[in-house]
């Protein structure tokens, strides 16, 4: 058995399976088990395309958006199982990438002997790590009280609502956690994602930074997909395609942008 677990959270309004969540699944298979639940009504044709990589993949509308299709695969799988990990990951489908190694985090982040980690950390309302990217150690999966936190999700009380009380949850009962990057100057670390992926090798860009740059990003919106590819491999096609599909363009992978966002970045265009 792999000694990772990946719960692999996802949501398409168009109930589409996108190039880029492939990709993830591909990705995260490489480290863990990877089983996969949306929050939709997605077809048998677009679950296959996620098959090759992931031990079981379902869809069911349930408006519980995250923390709802991983409550639903931690009852599918059941706790007697998950405990035999070493380690279990919750993700979402809100990022695009890896854009670097994750074995080199995973790898880091091990030598700190953290109970449990994340990607990024977060001010808004009380200190607490961003939970589309979150890892736990055995000793929390084998903690009774971890489990009822799970078996208490309440899909009507919202996404941000269980994010922002995990991390205290955690800390409350005893186990050590902290972030990956650490975010000394308490700003929304995902607005900026050249900054995060040069100096941090951070592995994702937020897809509400791209899709959204006028409120979520605070760089410039412009030929960030050439700054991708010179500091990655990723395939930024992905992205395009999955902006264009969702009327999302933003400036990204083209020159065109919109007279909102041309104002509000005004200071770029100075020479």
């Amino acid at each position: 058995m792999n000694k990772r677990l990946c719960l692999l959270a996802g949501y398409d309004r168009k109930n589409i399976v996108q190039d880029y969540v492939v990709y993830l699944a591909r990705k995260l298979s490489k480290l863990s088990d990877v089983y996969y639940f949306a929050d939709g009504n997605l077809s048998e044709k677009e679950l296959e395309k996620l098959a090759p990589y992931t031990k079981y993949a379902a869809s069911a509308p349930h408006h519980g958006r995250d923390f709802g299709s991983w409550q639903i695969l931690i009852n599918h799988i059941g706790w007697e199982k998950i405990m035999q990990y070493q380690e279990m990951i919750i993700c979402d489908d809100s990022i695009y990438g890896p854009m670097s190694n994750m074995e080199d985090i995973f790898d880091y982040m091990a030598l700190r002997d953290y109970d449990f980690w994340g990607l990024t950390e977060n001010y808004g309302g009380q200190y607490h790590l961003d939970s589309y990217f979150m890892v736990f150690n055995q000793d929390i999966l084998k903690h009774p009280k971890f489990h009822e936190f799970w078996k208490n999700i309440v899909p009507s009380n919202g996404q941000k609502t269980y994010e922002s009380i995990l991390t205290p949850f955690l800390t409350e009962l005893g186990f050590n956690g902290n972030s990956y990057i650490k975010n000394y100057k308490k700003e929304d670390q995902l607005a900026y994602p050249m900054k995060l992926l040069k100096f941090n090798k951070m592995p994702f860009v937020r897809v509400k930074t791209l899709a959204e740059p006028e409120e979520n990003l605070k760089e410039s919106p412009f030929y960030i997909d050439a700054r991708l590819k010179n500091e990655s491999d990723y395939d930024t096609r992905m992205i395009t395609n999955h902006l264009r599909r969702n009327g999302s363009f933003s400036g990204f992978g083209m020159s065109y942008y919109t007279k909102t966002i041309k104002n509000k970045f005004s200071n770029w265009f100075v020479k």
